[in-house]
Order: C-alpha cells, then sequence, then structure tokens
C-alpha cells in the first residue's frame, strides 16, 4: 500500500514537471518545482528538525553526567511522563534492581500520585545467594559448549552430539538448582511487603532522587516535538550529578505512515531510551540494558 501511495506521488510530481516543461518554465524553475514538491510531505518533520535544533542552542548540553555512583543504597524515583510506575513496572525495578547490597530502598510514584517503598538486605536473597555461586558456574560452562557446539556446525561430525549432552545432562543439572526459581520467590516476598505513602512529604530520606519530567515548548511547537530531561540529584550533596534532555518529532503526516501521535520514524534530538539514562549513572551494577517491556512504545499527543 505504500510503495503504491509512494508510486502515485512520484507520478504526480512527473506530471506537474511536465505541464510546467511544456509552459515553457526554465530549468531553474523547474528544479525549485521539483525539489518544493519531493520535500511538501515532510514539512513538519522538517519543521521538527528546526524546533529541536533551536532546542538544543538553548539548552547545551543536552546531557551531563558529573558522576556515577556504584552503591546508591537508597534512591526515589519520580515519573511525571507515563505518568508513575504500574505494577507490572514496580516489579520490574525490583527484581532488575534491588539487589539488598548495591540498593536497599526503591521508591516509586503512581499515576495515582501515590508512594511504593520496597526495602530488602542481603539476608532476604540469603536462598538464592547460596546457590548463586554453583549456577553462574554451569551458566558459563553452558555457555561455553554452546559456543563450541555452534562452531562445530559445519566441521565433520557436525554437533549434534554435543547439543544433545548439553540438553539433556547439563541443562537439566542447571534447572535443577532452583536457583532461578528461589531468586523469583525472595523478589515476590520483598514486593509483596511493598509499603504505600499518600504523598511524598511522608516518605523517609534516601540518598538519591531520580526524575523524568516533561520539558514545555510552547503549544503550537509541542504539536511537532516532544521534550522531556530526566534529572538525579543528590539529596546528601544537596546537588545534581546528571541530567539528560531529549527530543522526539512526530512522526510525518503523510500518506506514507498512519496519521497518529507517535515517535516511531520521526527525528530524535538526544537518547531514545530515556528510562536507560539512570543505568549509566546509578544502576551500573545491575547490567540491565533494556527497558521494562510495560513502558509505552509512544507517546501520545
Amino acid at each position: 500500500m505504500y510503495a503504491l501511495i509512494t508510486l502515485i506521488y512520484f507520478l504526480f510530481v512527473s506530471l506537474v514537471v511536465f505541464i510546467c516543461h511544456r509552459s515553457g518554465l526554465g530549468r531553474l524553475g523547474k528544479i525549485i518545482i521539483t525539489i518544493a514538491l519531493l520535500l511538501a510531505p515532510f514539512w513538519d518533520m522538517i519543521l521538527a528538525k528546526g524546533i529541536m535544533w533551536n532546542y538544543a542552542w538553548k539548552n547545551i548540553p543536552l546531557q551531563k553526567i558529573t558522576r556515577t555512583v556504584e552503591m546508591p543504597e537508597s534512591v526515589l524515583w519520580i515519573d511525571e511522563v507515563w505518568p508513575g510506575f504500574d505494577a507490572y513496572g514496580r516489579h520490574w525495578m525490583v527484581a532488575n534492581y534491588l539487589d539488598g547490597v548495591h540498593l536497599k530502598t526503591l521508591i516509586l510514584n503512581e499515576d495515582d500520585n501515590r508512594f511504593y517503598l520496597y526495602h530488602a538486605t542481603i539476608e532476604d536473597f540469603a536462598a538464592s545467594e547460596k546457590i548463586r555461586p554453583e549456577y553462574e558456574q554451569m551458566s558459563r560452562m553452558i555457555s561455553k559448549l554452546k559456543s563450541e557446539a555452534k562452531a562445530a556446525a559445519h566441521k565433520p561430525g557436525g554437533n549434534r552430539e554435543l547439543w544433545q549432552v548439553i540438553r539433556q545432562v547439563h541443562e537439566p543439572r542447571l534447572k535443577k538448582l532452583g536457583y532461578e526459581q528461589t531468586r523469583k520467590r525472595e523478589i515476590e516476598q520483598i514486593f509483596a511487603r511493598g509499603k504505600v505513602y499518600e504523598s511524598q512529604s511522608s516518605l523517609p530520606p534516601v540518598k538519591y532522587r531520580v526524575a523524568f519530567r516533561r520539558h514545555r515548548l510552547s503549544a503550537w511547537q509541542e504539536r511537532f516535538v516532544w521534550c522531556d530531561e530526566i534529572r538525579i540529584y543528590d539529596n546528601i550533596r544537596h546537588e545534581d550529578i546528571a541530567f539528560s534532555k531529549r527530543c522526539l518529532g512526530y512522526r510525518p503526516k503523510i500518506g506514507l505512515e498512519p496519521i497518529g501521535g507517535t515517535f516511531s520514524g520521526g527525528v530524535r534530538l538526544g537518547d531514545e531510551q530515556a528510562y536507560e539514562f539512570d543505568d549509566k549513572v546509578l544502576f551500573g551494577y545491575a547490567g540491565v540494558s533494556s527497558s521494562y517491556e510495560s513502558k509505552r512504545s509512544r507517546l501520545d499527543k
């Protein structure tokens, strides 16, 4: 469908240029008309890029990390963009970041303006930590064997026997350790005893605060561009330690794409995934490389 619409539009441009040629229009005029017609469907994308350039010029630098933190211990995460963390998102955050060593207290806001506090210590993971060394050693061995199996795919004798040993011997042994099931039970227990606070003023003190907020532009600019900012604050030293600003242009409103308030296919300035910025500054220990799945893949106007 898109290819057909594109073809029809190119035929239309060709027809207009042909009519201009028959009318005696000069070469320069035909070039100008051709360029104008080819760029016309993308006028809003070009305008969005201009708005972003202006935003970048007024907000240099767009990103700055003064320092990173290896042991944040306690963090308040305020999301005012979506807004807030749903139950799935809170569970994801607890499972991936609250390890009882680097991070012991995690507070997350909900879209109902309430705050959820989760706390854990290393004792909460005593059962899984007892299994973890053997689990990690066996996982590394299986990973090595899989690499060897892949490398032997086109060699004499093939890799069938090696894959059978991996799947019938080593992987069942790994599963039998019960590490993942044990860890899951521990996380469920931590999540279940979370405390709810009705306001931010009633929260206990934390060392770091992460705030994700929309950066407002003029009304006409916000028809074409979405801007937001994530800022990380040290509550002990009373200073910002990092910030990252981002602009996303809405998808061009042309027949080649579905009309709607989605950023997919639009121009961008700054990080594509804003939620990965805190991983660089506070949660590097966790080794998380992607945002949790319940975060929407688009922002609606």
